[in-house]
């Protein structure tokens, strides 16, 4: 009877579930707080490396904010965001290209600070997260944490000389087309008119050209190291122009299609590397129809003579005969220059011959048994090239005062003998096969046909004696200017108000320069060699009365007159002796982005 009451309670006792439930919770409790304690460490963790990841990135956007200064600006950003010094673990500046074709962890390169090209800041930031719960399962109480930010911003300016073809009139720039590429290439005065009022957007150009020659690069801005044909460039811009003025341009296209151009002759300068950040500079930028059709005919060659038909009507001048030529353009002498500190455009020197034809009643008087009957005058004018270098971009808007850009401006040096002259005359005589890259040297001019004079000799009971076609030869050369290097510079203010264009050098300097040129101190004048026996006995006083008066007398009668026509051909080629114009495409700063 015990024993069965026994068993019966021990049965009752292992059947029994009472209480059961309270076990099982105090036993996953224990699980469930460590959960709970290993999700706050995880949770604080998280939030940790958020913050730093925050801070991180602040300092990197803060240090590229003034490249020169990130040492000085990522300590500051430390301070105010409550962070030690000391988690600073690098500070790297360098160049990043956002370049699709480049692998990610390639586009960026660590330059030493003060490199040229820097245009990112990496940084990393270094600090320990505390443990919480979840030190009753380690012996540590802290875990360290790194994090990476790289910011990136780029800054270029795009900017345009002026030159050779900038101002040509429709006239003389269709003479120039025909004769690079035919009659049929011309276009109408009025479409061209059209033309220089209608914007291009250089991007979407080339973006055009890119898709005609099927590129596939992944690199967008590939295309600017392409060499196409002058027709597949004018067809590119015929796709992006209203229907009238494609047609207006087509015979040009198909004219020209054989003859190759590179985009260099249009925009160069930037790196191409740079990807998507020279694309974006590209789409900033807006020319007119007009200059890409200047572009690519100024590239057609450089050095082929440009003859002026322009009538200038100077009063005493019956003829004038005016070619333009310029030496060998230098590298990087496209039509625009874009690019980042550094870049530089060229403008070559430039030749204008003029060949003057006056009427010889302008001498006046020159004496009894003396008259003038031709009067020709052999005139170069040499220009400097030019070279315009971007020194500085602002891309920090801190004060609408503030320089936005700076160029660094020079004329290309002439010839030795010409010292540091910015422009030269030459009257007289130069050998047609003579080099000029180097600039005209003023020891090969020679004389030249100036002065025809008939001779009438009256002798007293005896018929007059005319000696009729005496040529007199004359040389003379002079300087102008005196070279130096200037500085133009764009405010932000200036930027924004729209004044983008800005005179350097000195003008001025045509009639003082004419004045030198004819001056009796640098005027030579003889008889024409083989003529010397026309000159003897009784005709000898009227030629040395004449010798002694001819160089004052060039000097007041021909001075103004060639001071006009020289003036009138700079004029209708866009030139001006000693100075020129710098104009300012555009201003680019990309805005401080981070990067992967």
């Amino acid at each position: 009877m015990l024993t069965d009451l026994a068993t019966d309670r021990v049965r009752r006792f292992t059947e029994d579930e009472d209480g059961a439930v309270a076990i099982i919770v105090s036993l996953m409790l224990t699980v469930l707080i460590g959960f709970v304690a290993l999700g706050v460490d995880a949770a604080s963790l998280y939030r940790d490396r958020s913050l730093l990841q925050q801070v991180t990135d602040l300092t990197a956007v803060s240090a590229m904010a003034e490249p020169d200064e990130a040492p000085a600006r990522a300590t500051h950003t430390l301070a105010r965001n409550g962070t030690a010094a000391s988690a600073l673990d690098s500070l790297q500046t360098g160049r990043l290209l956002r370049n699709p074709a480049i692998a990610p962890q390639d586009r960026f390169t660590a330059l030493p600070a003060g490199s040229p090209g820097i245009n990112a800041v990496r940084v990393v930031l270094k600090d320990d997260a505390p443990l919480h719960f979840a030190r009753a399962f380690t012996t540590e109480t802290h875990v360290p944490l790194t994090r990476t930010a790289t910011a990136s911003r780029t800054g270029a300016a795009s900017f345009a000389l002026t030159s050779h073809v900038a101002h040509l009139d429709a006239a003389d720039l269709n003479q120039l087309i025909a004769q690079n590429y035919g009659a049929s290439a011309a276009i109408g005065f009025a479409d061209m008119q059209i033309m220089a009022q209608t914007s291009v957007n250089l991007g979407t150009l080339l973006g055009a050209l890119a898709t005609g020659l099927g590129s596939d690069a992944r690199n967008p801005a590939e295309v600017l190291t392409a060499t196409t044909s002058v027709g597949d460039m004018i067809d590119a811009l015929s796709t992006i122009l209203p229907a009238p003025l494609a047609e207006a341009v087509s015979g040009l296209a198909q004219a020209a299609d054989t003859s190759s151009v590179s985009v260099a002759a249009l925009v160069g300068g930037i790196d191409p590397a740079l990807g998507l950040t020279a694309s974006d500079f590209l789409s900033e930028i807006e020319i007119s129809a007009l200059d890409v059709v200047r572009a690519v005919v100024a590239a057609g060659d450089a050095q082929a003579p440009i003859a002026l038909t322009t009538d200038l009507g100077v009063p005493g001048i019956l003829a004038t005969d005016i070619t333009l030529t310029a030496a060998e353009p230098p590298a990087q002498s496209g039509w625009v220059a874009l690019g980042e500190e550094g870049v530089q455009l060229h403008r070559a020197a430039m030749n204008v011959q003029t060949d003057i034809t006056v009427d010889p009643t302008i001498l006046g008087n020159l004496g009894i048994g003396v008259q003038a009957t031709r009067i020709h005058l052999p005139l170069v004018a040499e220009l400097a090239g030019a070279t315009a270098t971007l020194e500085e971009i602002g891309c920090s808007v801190t004060n609408p005062q503030a320089v936005a850009t700076s160029f660094s401006t020079a004329p290309t040096a002439l010839h030795p003998q010409n010292g540091t002259a910015v422009a030269a005359l030459y009257l007289g005589s130069l050998p047609e096969d003579a080099d000029t890259a180097g600039g005209i040297d003023p020891a090969d001019l020679g004389f030249a046909d100036l002065l025809e004079v008939t001779l009438v000799i009256d002798l007293p009971l005896l018929p007059d004696v005319t000696i009729a076609g005496l040529t007199l030869q004359a040389r003379s050369h002079a300087t102008a200017g005196r070279a130096q290097a200037e500085t133009v510079r764009f405010t932000h203010e200036e930027i924004a108000a729209g004044t983008t264009t800005k005179t350097y050098g000195s003008g001025d300097l045509l009639s003082t320069a004419i004045t030198d040129l004819l001056s009796p101190a640098n005027t030579e004048l003889r008889v024409k060699p083989g003529q010397e026996g026309l000159v003897s006995g009784l005709a000898a006083p009227l030629v040395a009365d004449l010798l002694t008066l001819l160089p004052t007398r060039f000097l007041s009668a021909l001075a103004g007159p060639i001071d006009a026509v020289l003036d009138g051909a700079l004029d209708a080629a866009g030139l001006q002796m000693g100075a020129g114009e710098l104009t300012l495409t555009g201003h680019h700063c990309e805005p401080i982005r981070l990067v992967q």
